[in-house]
């Protein structure tokens, strides 16, 4: 309930009781308060916005504040909070919205600094659109900024609210020669009272865009005369001097929207949100917590592999006298500290809201970034010095581990020498002479870049054991054991492919469900997985084809089309079953209609299983094609 109750909330309860029940307060500024409650008669969470009774006493500020929230509930588009209801109750001048359960922009990019340009295009092109609709009705924002811009938490939409009431602020255009808004974001018509349209908002938004990429506003000052100043006369910087490498597309964009001349930038929502659609967004880059637990590396790992080399050399000399139980396990005893650094960082990132598909998911896109790598350094042929180097290297090792375990017999490797030298001493070199030289040779044959493994094997096995251990029922175990009973909302997963963000909502669902529906639909989870599997890899085929189709080939855009049209049946089996989880959730009892899409489903991945193995057989005895890293 309440966490802060003071007399606006104690006299709104009362004048609104029976009809909406207030929980608490989320929020307040200058020109309202806004709090959240639960509407009785439909049991469903709303967000009531009140204009405070000091101002709500002045006719003026109530009568303008009801008009424009009429206007705003005019508005209805998916990007655009809607308005459900305005009112007067008492003293109080209110509105009922939509509750968006989330964070807004501003929230986002102070927690967790600037978005990447995958979700910077997403926001931006959602908020022009959301624009772009007002503006067609002839309403203009004239307050959008950050704080004004909701993301929700589950999908990662964002959602434009408080249209049109920014009403008795110090700065902004009013209409009637006052200024009032946010003079951040405040275009230079705004801020000199001159007459404003929608592309004073799109001014605004290229500000926000600036703040949301780069971190920094294009624009600050000291005092309030002193930013208007700059908003009306000084050119914002280039964003590409403070944020280099971002897409073109999306640095001209925000560049365009910031021009002094309202000519010059977009003339509507749509045109901007057009031009951001040339911003490449194939390869979306993994949240920054699943980046640092891939590469997350123990700093005593040096001295563990010392520690275990030493012992593992007493290992093989104890093979022989049967006390090489003892020295194994001090072998083996660097994995306890190891084992524990890992298994925090991944309770860290469980922590934060992500899932065992997220780790795999993440595993797979490392997997494929290490192989791209490794056919970068394998190009062209090894050098015969290389190739002696890796020889000699791979013979002193083995000569070494030969001696220690006592297959060779040092002795007798001597004994042939004639020499007054003792044999024993003899012995000993020789011995410690195929070790010096390994290790010699294998110092060189690092610095140099000697591969040990063959090419194809040394690609099969990259990440080959990582791969298999998170996708095995151990992974599943040591998530489940390690994932906190509290833990962070994710605010977006634009990372995630559809077909995953499917997956974890049946399986959400799948969880809920009473045991008894559990028991009979248990096949569920595997069918699941394996649609996502066959989605993943139509995915990974679409990326490969959609890059050698550049060529005009009949029978590549042929396999291109059957590529898609299997991914987007994929697609369209995990959706239809989450469906029917959702219908058992809505007091559905019937099992029959989800009983007979897991059999459709069930035969669709045989089929596609079929095609896949065919296609890899097809691969083998084909040209070498272009691999597409999956996105």
């Amino acid at each position: 309930m309440a966490t802060r109750v003071d007399s606006d909330f104690l006299e709104l309860q009362k004048a609104l009781a029976g009809e909406y029940s207030l929980e608490r307060e989320l929020g307040r500024g200058g020109m309202g308060i806004v709090y959240l409650a639960r509407e009785v008669q439909l049991n469903r969470l709303v967000a009531i916005k009140v204009l405070p009774s000091a101002l709500a006493e002045r006719p003026e500020l109530r009568e303008r504040f009801v008009r424009e929230a009429r206007m705003a509930a005019s508005l209805s588009h998916p990007n655009i909070v809607p308005i459900h209801r305005v009112g007067e109750a008492g003293p109080f001048a209110f509105f009922v919205m939509a509750y968006v359960d989330g964070e807004t922009l501003g929230e986002r990019l102070r927690l967790r600094g600037p978005l990447s340009p995958v979700a910077a295009t997403r926001m931006l092109r959602e908020v022009a659109w959301a624009l772009a609709y007002a503006h067609g009705r002839g309403v203009v924002h004239r307050d959008v900024k950050p704080d004004n811009i909701l993301v929700e938490a589950a999908t990662g939409r964002a959602l434009v609210t408080d249209f049109g009431i920014a009403v008795g602020g110090d700065d902004g255009d009013s209409g009637d020669g006052r200024v009032m808004g946010t003079a951040q974001f405040m275009s230079p018509e705004q801020a000199t009272g001159a007459a404003i349209d929608g592309r004073s908002d799109l001014y605004a938004l290229g500000i926000v865009g600036y703040l949301a990429v780069s971190g920094r506003l294009p624009f600050d000052a000291d005092s309030l005369p002193a930013l208007l100043s700059k908003q009306v006369r000084e050119p914002a910087p280039p964003l590409n001097l403070q944020c280099p490498g971002l897409p073109r597309a999306l640095a001209n964009s925000i560049d365009r929207c910031l021009r002094k001349d309202p000519v010059e930038r977009f003339p509507t929502g749509e045109a901007m949100a057009d031009a951001l659609e040339e911003t490449p967004v194939a390869r979306t880059q993994l949240p920054a917590p699943l980046r640092l637990w891939l590469r997350a590396s123990d700093p005593l790992r040096p001295l563990y592999l010392m520690w275990s080399s030493i012992f593992f050399v007493g290992t093989l000399t104890e093979l022989r006298r049967g006390d090489w139980p003892t020295t194994l396990s001090f072998m083996l005893l660097p994995l306890i500290p190891s084992i524990t650094f890992h298994a925090r960082k991944l309770r860290r990132v469980l922590g934060a809201g992500y899932t065992l598909p997220d780790v795999q998911h993440a595993v797979k896109l490392w997997q494929a970034e290490k192989r791209e790598e490794f056919a970068f350094e394998d190009e062209g042929e090894l050098p015969r010095g290389l190739k002696i180097l890796r020889v000699a290297t791979l013979g002193f090792a083995g000569l070494f581990a030969l001696l220690v375990t006592g297959v060779i017999d040092p002795y007798g490797l001597v004994t042939w020498i004639p020499t007054t030298i003792s044999y024993r001493l003899l012995a000993k070199v020789a011995v410690v002479a195929p070790a010096l030289l390994a290790g010699v040779s294998a110092v060189a044959s690092h610095a140099l870049g000697v591969p040990y493994l063959p090419r194809d094997l040394r690609r099969r096995l990259t990440g080959g054991l990582r791969s298999w251990f998170w996708n095995s029922r151990a992974g599943a175990v040591v998530t489940r054991l390690l994932t906190p009973k509290r833990r962070q909302r994710l605010v977006s997963a634009d990372y995630r492919p559809t077909e995953m963000v499917l997956g974890v909502a049946v399986d959400e669902l799948f969880d809920a469900l009473p045991k008894s529906y559990r028991v009979h639909l248990a096949e569920l989870p595997e069918v699941v997985r394996r649609l996502e599997a066959h989605a993943a890899a139509c995915r990974v085929r679409v990326g490969e084809l959609e890059v050698l189709d550049a060529s005009g080939s009949a029978v590549l855009s042929e396999e291109l089309t059957h590529a898609r049209k299997a991914l987007g049946e994929t697609v369209a089996a995990l959706e239809a079953i989450r469906l029917d989880l959702l219908r058992l959730h809505g007091g559905e009892t019937d099992l029959r209609p989800i009983t007979s899409v897991l059999e459709a489903s069930q035969q669709l991945g045989v089929e596609l299983g079929r095609l896949t193995s065919a296609q890899r057989e097809v691969d083998k005895i084909a040209p070498a094609r272009v691999v597409a890293t999956p996105a």
